[in-house]
């Protein structure tokens, strides 16, 4: 009997995500938010199917784990670098005007100043997952937007160390002077190693080691769990960890079989993640709260879109490019989720203002397709001459590519 249960769940779950998903595609809606919608109705607060929430939330950070991996493999690192000021000029902007704004806001609530730099972190942290599965998506990835969103995005996950530290130090537990230090000096290691590593021409995986698909999966598989777990032990994000693998891999001679292999492991897991997302979801708390929660969630939206756009706007982008990176990046991210958890623990939040955090993540993580949308429709004029600007910039650096081989010859 507990088989069927759980047979039936999983006929559930299954059933509803491919409802939803064939339902909102016909609109141009991408499938994360069918499966956030999925956990919704299936979690504990809907139809109850599932309620082991614990082993669904790990599960979905093992998605975003894969997803950050094959995120890595696709990244251009002379690119990134070519846009460092967007990333670290942009992002350390984006993040101090936030938690001012939010530290004002507490002011005038007569909150203490601890809640508002709580709400200003968590905030600034926009979704990996969400923005990335929506350029992906897209085929977007490569454009100037793009390139400036996910420049943003990873130094948003190497931020998330500092914000640690910082709120640690504001509650009981403060972090040792030894666990910062392996934090920096780990951090700056694997980073040298992965320049190092891209500088190469082609290293060679042995071809022992890949004459078999099982070889060529667990190795993939492997590569990518052990760096993220040996970030998660050094106390940064375990997500970076993968990132960094999958530059590694990308410098390699056989990358390409990565993802004909994985690719189909990485749609289960990324899936898993925006349902555990959908689950944390108290619908009961949702009805209560529906009026307040749309209006935060408007207002987040406005927020984090004009931070965004004003800080790259003042680094030299157009307004079009600006406002649709701006878009990208409006809703409140993941690690967002475990701010607010230790928002609780350090005693800033409330239960019900915990729920309120989780609720609010949620909805802008759920919406933040059609947000993306209306910013679209909004810069409609000059979004296809940026697309055009990308595919120029590309055949003129394979003409040169060319050039210099023939050159070469």
């Amino acid at each position: 009997m507990e088989i069927n249960n759980v047979l039936f769940s999983i006929v559930g779950v299954l059933g509803c995500a491919f409802l939803f998903a064939y339902v909102l595609r016909m609109y141009n809606i991408p499938a994360a938010v069918a499966y956030i919608i999925t956990g919704v109705v299936v979690g504990p607060s809907g139809l109850g199917l599932i309620y082991d929430k614990e082993l669904l939330n790990h599960l979905g950070e093992l998605g975003v784990i894969m997803l950050m991996f094959f995120i890595g493999m696709e990244v251009s690192l002379p690119r990134l670098i070519a846009k460092w000021r967007v990333a670290v000029l942009g992002t350390t902007a984006q993040m101090l005007l936030s938690v001012a704004i939010c530290s004002l806001g507490a002011w005038v609530l007569n909150w203490t100043w601890q809640a508002g730099l709580l709400f200003g972190f968590i905030i600034s942290m926009s979704s990996t997952a969400v923005v990335l599965t929506l350029l992906k998506d897209s085929g977007e990835l490569e454009t100037p937007f793009g390139q400036n969103a996910l420049g943003v995005l990873l130094m948003q996950d190497l931020a998330i160390v500092p914000i640690m530290i910082i709120l640690s130090a504001m509650g009981e537990r403060q972090m040792s002077v030894s666990e910062i230090t392996l934090q920096v000096v780990g951090g700056m290691a694997l980073i040298a190693l992965v320049i190092w590593l891209l500088k190469r021409p082609h290293w060679h995986i042995p071809e022992s080691l890949r004459k078999t698909v099982d070889n060529r999966l667990m190795m993939g598989l492997l590569l990518c769990f052990a760096a993220a777990a040996l970030t998660a032990k050094i106390g940064l994000s375990a997500p970076f960890g993968a990132f960094l693998a999958g530059m590694i891999l990308k410098a390699s001679d056989q990358s390409e079989w990565v993802e004909e292999h994985l690719h189909s492991l990485y749609v289960v897991f990324v899936a898993m993640f925006f349902l555990s997302v959908g689950m944390l979801v108290d619908l009961h708390f949702v009805v209560d709260n529906f009026g307040f929660v749309a209006l935060v969630t408007l207002a987040i939206f406005f927020l984090n879109s004009g931070i965004n756009a004003l800080v790259l706007r003042i680094l030299g982008e157009t307004w079009s490019m600006s406002l649709l990176t701006g878009g990208l990046l409006s809703q409140i991210g993941e690690l967002s989720f475990l701010l607010a958890s230790l928002g609780v623990v350090m005693g800033v939040l409330t239960d019900e203002g915990h729920q309120m955090a989780i609720v609010v993540i949620a909805f802008s993580l759920m919406l933040s397709p059609l947000w993306m949308v209306a910013v679209r429709q909004f810069v409609r004029e000059d979004t296809q001459m940026i697309a055009d600007k990308a595919l120029d910039a590309e055949i003129k650096e394979m003409m040169q590519k060319l050039e210099k081989a023939r050159s070469s010859d």
